[in-house]
């Protein structure tokens, strides 16, 4: 099962950083040109410059992006920006949110480095497909920097909480790290080098697989770097760093694990018409229809409600196309999705609201192509429910589907089926802020057990 070990981690000295938040940035893949150089100019460490660096026309082999950053890596480094830890540690991380309805929430975890298994041991679970142009940006910076800038997000199952328990008491000290960021989230971090709870942890761990929540691209990145210098060090042993993975674990029965949907919204669809699209559905779904203002906020989250009602007794999400109207579309018979899959498939992937949306609905009655959703052809995705109703009045988008969150155990059904959900399945809220540990690769080192 999984093996995980402390590490040194690489983190910014609070002596001269003297405001962390000005440092930290979120994952690459969510940061938007505007909030780039937002971040570029809070502060002329912040990480951004390592993670996401920016390009410029004159670049080329020798002066590009990937190098400029492990330039400036190389560079805070020595001038004490990032200091390294003495012992080899483990780093508890809580996330302190709010959410409606529910109040202030708390996830808890630990970041340590994880053995780099491939998917076919079964030790580690994808759940999401992957695009091979991140996996080559990810690979040229990781080869460029040697390190692990962001932690890959996984999980594992404990209901009895033993690490949640166990952590406790050291969570009663002041945090080494307590920042927000720019959505309000408090991220606090300890640096653990108590033997006694290392060893816990380790031991818990040992027993588990973990599923990949976050970051595929960036795990299946470790895979391939972990070959890359397997073949640059062919006399490796298993203990060197690049065998192992920065990694967040965060047990999926605790109260602060919570999943979010993505909606799905369309564009450049040509002859589209509203009607003929309702009647097209109706074949496969219960259609329904409510009466809204899509400009107030009252409204739309009446639209949520209900969509989360209808959602505990079916498979359903909505539909809105313009006006003063939203459909909730319910499917009539699970048996219409079995032409869509091997019969080997298991019910827990044919069944997802997000295939029966992609497979039936864009795939076979929109004719988008799967490779038109890969590109995003037609396709664009967002977290919140106000986007869909606003993009769709401004007459960006044509329609928008609305989804109610992935469950739990469905994301657990498809990994250990050994099966993988279209992407953007899972929005795992808030995201890891990077910058709080770096994982230095020394290939001339040794991992301790």
């Amino acid at each position: 099962m999984a093996k995980i070990v402390p590490f040194r981690g690489l983190r910014y000295n609070l002596t001269q950083v003297k405001k962390p938040d000005a440092v930290m940035a979120p994952p690459y893949d969510v940061i938007s040109p505007a909030l780039q150089d937002d971040l570029y100019d809070r502060h002329p460490s912040n990480v951004v410059r390592l993670i996401l660096g920016k390009k410029t026309a004159g670049d080329d082999e020798k002066n590009n992006c990937y190098t400029r950053a492990a330039a400036d890596f190389e560079k805070w480094q020595q001038d004490q920006t990032l200091t390294r830890d003495g012992e080899p540690s483990i780093y508890l991380y809580d996330q302190q949110y709010e959410v409606e309805g529910l109040g202030t929430v708390v996830r808890k975890g630990i970041m340590a480095l994880t053995r780099i298994e491939d998917f076919s041991t079964g030790v580690v679970k994808p759940h999401e497909k992957t695009l091979a142009g991140p996996k080559t940006d990810r690979l040229n910076l990781t080869k460029a920097c040697g390190a692990n800038f962001s932690p890959i997000f996984s999980l594992y199952a404990d209901p009895c909480c033993v690490l949640e328990s166990l952590s406790r008491s050291q969570k009663e000290r002041t945090p080494d790290v307590e920042v927000a960021d720019d959505d309000g989230v408090i991220h606090r971090l300890w640096q653990v080098t108590d033997s006694l709870v290392i060893g816990k942890a380790q031991e818990l761990l040992d027993s588990k697989p973990l599923f990949i929540a976050d970051g595929h691209h960036r795990y299946e990145t470790a895979i391939n770097y972990r070959n890359y210098m397997r073949e640059k060090h062919p006399d490796f042993t298993g203990k060197e760093p690049f065998n192992y993975v920065l990694m967040y674990f965060a047990n999926m029965e605790d109260q602060g694990m919570l999943i979010f949907p993505t909606h799905r919204l369309l564009y450049n669809l040509s002859g589209f018409g509203m009607p003929a699209f309702i009647t097209a559905l109706r074949p496969y779904f219960e259609v329904e229809s409510m009466s809204l203002d899509p400009e107030d906020a009252e409204a739309r989250k009446k639209v949520q409600r209900t969509l989360q009602q209808k959602g505990e007794s079916g498979h359903v999400f909505g539909l809105y196309g313009g006006e003063n109207t939203v459909y909730f579309l319910t499917l009539k018979d699970e048996a219409v999705m079995d032409r869509f899959f091997d019969e080997k498939a298991p019910k827990a992937l044919r069944t997802l609201d997000v295939s029966i949306l992609h497979r039936l609905v864009l795939e076979d009655i929109l004719k988008i192509s799967p490779e038109a959703q890969e590109q995003q052809t037609n396709l664009k995705y967002v977290k919140n429910m106000d986007e869909p109703f606003t993009r769709v009045l401004t007459g960006e988008v044509q329609l928008a589907f609305l989804l109610n969150p992935t469950r739990m155990s469905e994301v657990r059904d498809v990994a250990n089926a050994g099966e993988k959900m279209p992407q953007k399945s899972t929005y795992f809220y808030p995201k890891l802020l990077t910058g709080l540990v770096i994982n230095k690769i020394v290939p001339t080192e040794k991992v301790e057990d």
